[in-house]
């Protein structure tokens, strides 16, 4: 048997190239997702915590509520397309790793992508709109029937702002923190999908 070595013994396998292939894709979606959970996290503390206190505290009514309603569902727009994108990311990272059970810290970053993207869509399709509206009849927060509705929505608006932020930042944590180094994913990889599992009983007489 010859042992000499040719150029093609020191390429990489196909199996090699797909797990390199994977690692880059799973990489990819995790910066993704991260930066896109951190345009929300950012653009609603910007809004919320600098921008509307000085607003509503430099303007009078009706002036401040109309332009931050304006700022809001502008940046509404905005967090939906990021929510969607972590969505996305999160199904791919889902799909890259379909041959190995889920952790317990890869299914609650798949449940903070969701809950992020059912909290700025029930924000910017509901919530917000209904406060633009109720700015617009020259509705002040407080006074009469109407005002009681206005400064329940906002509250709404504020716990739902709230819960984005939170699950917007969870979801960047828990991407960065799923990463696994390449010798991880080989180690994974050798290992197989159905490890601990008891293999075939053996053939009666063999040894």
């Amino acid at each position: 048997m010859s042992e000499t070595f040719t150029a093609a013994d020191l390429e990489p396998s196909a199996d090699d190239r797909a797990r390199r292939r994977r690692s880059i894709l799973d990489r990819a979606a995790a910066a993704v997702a991260a930066l896109a959970a951190g345009v929300v996290v950012g653009g609603m503390l910007a809004l919320g915590a600098c921008a509307a206190p000085m607003v509503f505290s430099m303007t009078p009514a009706p002036f401040s509520g109309n332009a931050m309603g304006a700022a809001f569902a502008r940046f509404d727009r905005i967090a939906i397309v990021a929510s969607a994108v972590v969505l996305g990311a999160e199904m791919v990272r889902t799909w890259l790793a379909r041959r190995h059970a889920p952790s317990i810290v890869a299914r609650l970053r798949r449940f903070a992508a969701i809950f992020l993207a059912g909290s700025t869509s029930v924000l910017a399709l509901y919530v917000t709109p209904t406060i633009l509206d109720l700015h617009k009849s020259g509705v002040r927060r407080g006074e009469g029937p109407e005002g009681a509705r206005l400064e329940a929505t906002h509250k709404q608006a504020e716990t739902l702002g709230k819960a984005e932020v939170a699950f917007a930042a969870l979801a960047l944590v828990l991407h960065v923190a799923t990463l696994r180094s390449r010798e991880d994913e080989e180690d994974e990889d050798d290992l197989g999908p159905s490890v601990g599992l008891p293999g075939p009983d053996p053939e009666p007489g063999s040894d």
